[in-house]
């Protein structure tokens, strides 16, 4: 967040501030990265001041982003408009591939409901994470998930790929954040 808010000061950027002791610009990301993930296609909203061409703001601030982060399109929203995340896909990429071949993607699907066990500061909590689960591919030595938002929450990844079978004490892999979904309310 640093990074973009100095790169948002170094391209000029109408920025909108929040009111206050201690004013801050009015940046979000609708969904933050979990610890180890990364990503790709992340969104960030920004609150201007002054309407300005969105082409224009985008060269400018893409300028000042350094290697690795570029901007992929911009757009506006409404101010009324609060986006809520429906859904994100994940791709895993495991160092040993073979273990594509061991997933039990299908026992999974088969269930009816499949609970989980999370640790609460209230105590322990079962969450059935069946239900959140939308899609799961293998596409190019790649594991994906799409996981969508219900009344329960959203299962991490991890959390998922447990359930397909995976020892996630044994077994290296990589997650990375491919696609997140909003929509306005």
């Amino acid at each position: 967040m640093r990074t973009i808010e100095r790169a948002i000061r170094r391209a000029n950027i109408p920025i909108a501030m929040s009111k206050g002791f201690n004013p801050h610009p009015k940046i979000s990301i609708p969904l933050a990265l979990g610890v180890g993930i990364s990503g790709e296609e992340e969104i960030l909203e920004l609150e201007l001041v002054r309407h300005e061409s969105l082409n224009l703001l985008a060269e400018r601030f893409g300028s000042q982003l350094p290697e690795g982060i570029k901007i992929t399109s911009v757009q506006p929203i409404s101010l009324s408009e609060k986006s809520i995340v429906t859904s994100v896909t994940y791709k895993v990429i495991f160092k040993d591939k073979g273990l594509l071949q061991t997933l039990k993607i299908e026992g999974f699907w088969k269930e009816h409901s499949f609970v989980i066990k999370r640790m609460k500061k209230t105590g322990q909590k079962s969450v059935d994470i069946r239900s959140s689960v939308q899609k799961i591919w293998i596409e190019n030595d790649s594991l994906f998930l799409t996981i969508r938002f219900t009344q329960d929450g959203m299962p991490r990844a991890e959390e998922v790929i447990d359930a397909l079978g995976i020892d996630l004490k044994k077994e290296l892999f990589e997650i990375i954040r491919t696609e997140v979904n909003l929509s306005s309310v």
